[in-house]
């Protein structure tokens, strides 16, 4: 049990949804609130860590004593790949306390997902989630940063973040460039070098 001041939380506090699909539809685990004080206590609030995820429970609902009162929090996966936790607090009593509920699991990406958000097919093995940034006006000495993912379809699907750093220097020819830069990735235990463009003004 999680004791959080009057209210205890029956069993966990946090709870493992295991690997859900992203195509599963909304999951959702019911959390039990026990009141351990003497004296009734009101459920005033609720609110989550993202839209993703609800909480239901009996707003302005008391609980006496000895009672318990239900909290149901719902997560959608749609859009939401790989590890997640999601949770929701409630609100109680007059000196408004807090209790926390959370669910922890993994998201699988659907296949349409997937190639909606990395659309460049490098390799069979490979895919980018761009191959181009435009990083607007910039002045010698000034730096901006991105990042590309590269999905690894080989491996289980593994997304890697590739970071881009870039820097002109005076000798940058003003006005529009398109600087091609180089990241590496691993493919099949061997390295390989994939060219992301940069379009930049040069002021």
């Amino acid at each position: 049990m999680l004791i959080a001041d009057t209210l205890v939380v029956i069993g966990l506090a946090t709870a493992s949804l295991g690997t859900i699909q992203e195509t599963g539809g909304v999951q959702e685990h019911s959390f039990w609130l026990r009141n351990d004080g003497a004296e009734a206590v009101t459920l005033q609030q609720g609110y989550t860590s993202c839209e993703c995820t609800t909480i239901e429970f009996d707003k302005y609902g008391q609980v006496q004593p000895g009672d318990s009162s239900q909290v149901i929090l719902r997560f959608n996966p749609q859009g939401r790949g790989g590890d997640f936790t999601v949770s929701g607090t409630v609100v109680y009593g007059t000196e408004r306390k807090r209790v926390k509920l959370s669910m922890t699991g993994n998201s699988i990406l659907s296949e349409e997902t997937l190639m909606k958000r990395y659309p460049i097919a490098v390799s069979e093995n490979l895919r980018l989630s761009t191959e181009r940034f435009d990083l607007g006006v910039m002045h010698p000495g000034e730096t901006k940063e991105r990042s590309v993912v590269v999905l690894h379809r080989d491996e289980n699907d593994r997304t890697e973040t590739l970071t881009i750093t870039y820097t002109p220097d005076d000798k940058t020819p003003k006005g529009l460039q398109h600087i091609p830069y180089t990241v590496t990735t691993t493919e099949q235990d061997k390295q390989r070098q994939l060219t992301i463009t940069l379009d930049v003004m040069i002021k």
